[in-house]
């Protein structure tokens, strides 16, 4: 990776330094051939036999001790044999794992003649916790000193790995590729065994999911090209798509490997090319590197810091990273700095105290996003900072180069509309919050002729809080809140992304999905927003999970005004200060003046036409 060539050079291996390497202050030594503190004092008590092993795994354990204590900043270290760390029972394995910042892991806990199932076990719990774990598995590897290091790779990522249902092909799709393999088998009697021998271990782990088929997934790797040509050549009357065929070879592959998969899904496991110099495994909440036991302890950081280079996380991954441990270590001056204004605090304890039991959540999601917000603004010198070095990093360097590198998507103009509601979305919208109906939430509503409606809440929230106004209608509605709204109409994306600065557009993601709609009728700015006055059941206080609550709307004929019960479901909230720009949008519409001025010839081209 080129360095930067600028005044103030920043290399982006000295970045993941910063967040990964340097907040490193604990760390957990487990090794079936080392002494522990609680086996020596076992031992002394008479409850154990005196440690049998060899002077050589002590001296390797006091070089792992003077090197974690000779640090500029010196690691707190504990030695751990495993003998008594049962991955199968939380109660030995959660004070020893789940509270260090680096585990150094013995493969063959059981011996070398043993297998790594033990310690798969153990990664599979640290990849199932809260945590972010960074693992060294510190082994011996198989066979002479050092040998074999892929296999031990290979075992741990399969160990980690789970099922793939998306392997599974429906019955008809199974009964066409049978038939397809037995008209190819007519020319070819060997083709299926030289196609099944072709999908390896390395193959079925190189394919995180099928969905990932694409030219550029298959000229990576070298078996699947293979198939292709393979594939390529078949008999004219073998009626096979290639999906299909790569999804089956796939899926008998994991039927042979299942023994050794997890049965809990511990998120998608991504791994370094077999055979490199370098190797890592990474899960959502595990990072590992296998270390061979012919290097020295003292080299275990630096192996470490090559194998996070070579995974390369991206640069939004290392802010959030350094965010983390930014929290961790300056967590308390930040704390310091929130609670000493005793005056504030006291008015944020008041807001609780006053809070009534109906809107208890949306006062506690209140003073939660209050410090939250103080302890960010506590930290943001510190995290602005490495900010600046990551910018002087990514400003260095050839843009379409960082694109490659970092992007998960790999052309951005191509995607540049997904990428852009994705953006506009996420700016304008949040998790929905709150235990009642506030401004800014979004209802799905079912009308009277059965089709799904969109509608957006733009009370103002004060007239919203339950049991909060009980004078004029709000007394005289009893247990019903009145409340406005404004219907949603959904239009194009097209439409929506090529005047989204208008600001009457809005990019909501319902059921997983982000959909276009738009605030004024047609799209058009000049037109008035379609609003409507409801009434919601409960003082708007949702039900059940799913956040739904009972409405009351205005229906009627010539004659009588009716009331239409329903149900309405928050898909989604606007933040705030989008809300409060509809908000004032409708106020505009709802207080325009009519005046007398008059167009002769525009009134007469209505007339005529």
């Amino acid at each position: 990776m080129p360095e930067a060539e600028t005044a103030i050079a920043v290399d982006y291996s000295e970045l993941i330094k910063e967040v990964y390497i340097d907040p490193i202050r604990t760390v957990i030594v487990i090794d079936d051939e080392f002494p522990s503190l609680d086996g020596l004092i076992a031992k002394e008590l008479g409850e154990e036999k005196p440690w049998a092993g060899k002077r050589d795994d002590v001296e390797k354990v006091r070089h792992i001790l003077d090197f974690c204590r000779g640090k500029e900043k010196p690691w707190l270290v504990d030695v751990h044999d495993g003998k008594k760390v049962d991955a199968d029972q939380d109660e030995f394995i959660a004070p020893y794992l789940h509270h260090s910042d680096l585990v150094i892991l013995d493969y063959h806990l059981e011996g070398n003649d043993g297998t790594g199932e033990k310690a798969i076990k153990i990664l599979r719990k640290l990849a199932a916790n809260d945590h972010f774990n960074l693992v060294v598995v510190y082994t011996k590897g198989y066979g002479e000193p050092g040998g074999d290091i892929d296999r031990v790779v290979r075992e741990i990522a399969l160990g980690l790995a789970t099922p793939d249902p998306t392997l599974e092909l429906l019955a008809e799709e199974i009964e066409n590729l049978k038939s397809g393999l037995g008209e190819w088998e007519i020319v070819q009697e060997d083709i299926l065994k030289e196609l099944q021998d072709l999908v390896s271990e390395q193959t079925y782990l190189s394919i995180p999911t099928p969905k990932g088929l694409n030219c550029r997934s298959i000229s990576e790797i070298p078996e699947l090209c293979t198939i292709l040509e393979k594939y390529k050549n078949k008999p004219k009357g073998a009626k096979i798509k290639f999906e299909h065929l790569v999804k089956w070879l796939l899926g008998q592959k994991e039927k042979e490997l299942l023994g050794q998969l997890s049965t809990t899904p511990l998120g998608t496991v991504s791994l370094s090319k077999l055979g490199e110099a370098v190797n890592w495994i990474r899960t959502d909440r595990l990072f590992v590197s296998v270390v061979s036991k012919s290097h020295q302890p003292n080299e275990i950081p630096d192996k470490l810091l090559c194998a996070l280079n070579e995974w390369c996380p991206r640069p939004h991954r290392l802010l959030m990273a350094k965010m983390r441990s930014l929290i961790d270590e300056r967590g308390v001056a930040a704390e310091a700095d929130v609670l000493s204004n005793h005056y504030i605090q006291a008015g944020w304890l008041l807001e609780l105290l006053d809070s009534s039991e109906q809107d208890t959540l949306g006062a506690i999601s209140n003073t939660i996003n209050r410090h939250w917000e103080a302890m960010g603004d506590a930290l943001t010198a510190d995290i602005g900072e490495f900010g600046k070095k990551l910018i002087t990093y990514l400003s260095a360097q050839d843009p379409s180069e960082i694109i490659k590198l970092h992007s998960p998507i790999k052309d951005p103009v191509a995607d540049a509309n997904n990428i852009t509601k994705a953006l506009n979305c996420y700016i304008s919208t949040k998790t929905s919050e709150g235990s009642h109906l506030t401004t800014g939430h979004v209802l799905e509503i079912m009308n009277a002729d059965e089709r799904l409606e969109y509608w957006v809440c733009l009370s103002p929230a004060c007239d919203l809080v339950p049991g909060q106004k009980t004078s004029g209608w709000f007394g005289r509605l009893g247990n019903y809140l009145p409340f406005s709204v404004v219907f949603l109409s959904e239009v194009n994306e097209k439409t929506a992304l090529a005047a989204a600065d208008q600001n009457i557009y809005l990019f909501l993601e319902i059921d997983g999905i982000i959909r276009t709609f738009t605030f004024n009728p047609n799209g058009e700015l000049k037109s008035n927003p379609s609003w409507e006055q409801m009434f919601a059941l409960n003082k708007g206080s949702f039900v059940g999970e799913e956040r739904k609550v009972n409405i009351a709307r205005l229906t009627g004929d010539a004659e009588n005004l009716a009331l239409h019960s329903s149900e309405a479901k928050v898909v989604c909230q606007l933040r705030y200060e989008y809300a409060l720009n509809l908000l004032q949008r409708l106020g505009v519409s709802l207080s325009r003046i009519g005046l007398d001025f008059r167009n002769i010839k525009r009134e007469e081209e209505k007339r005529n036409r």
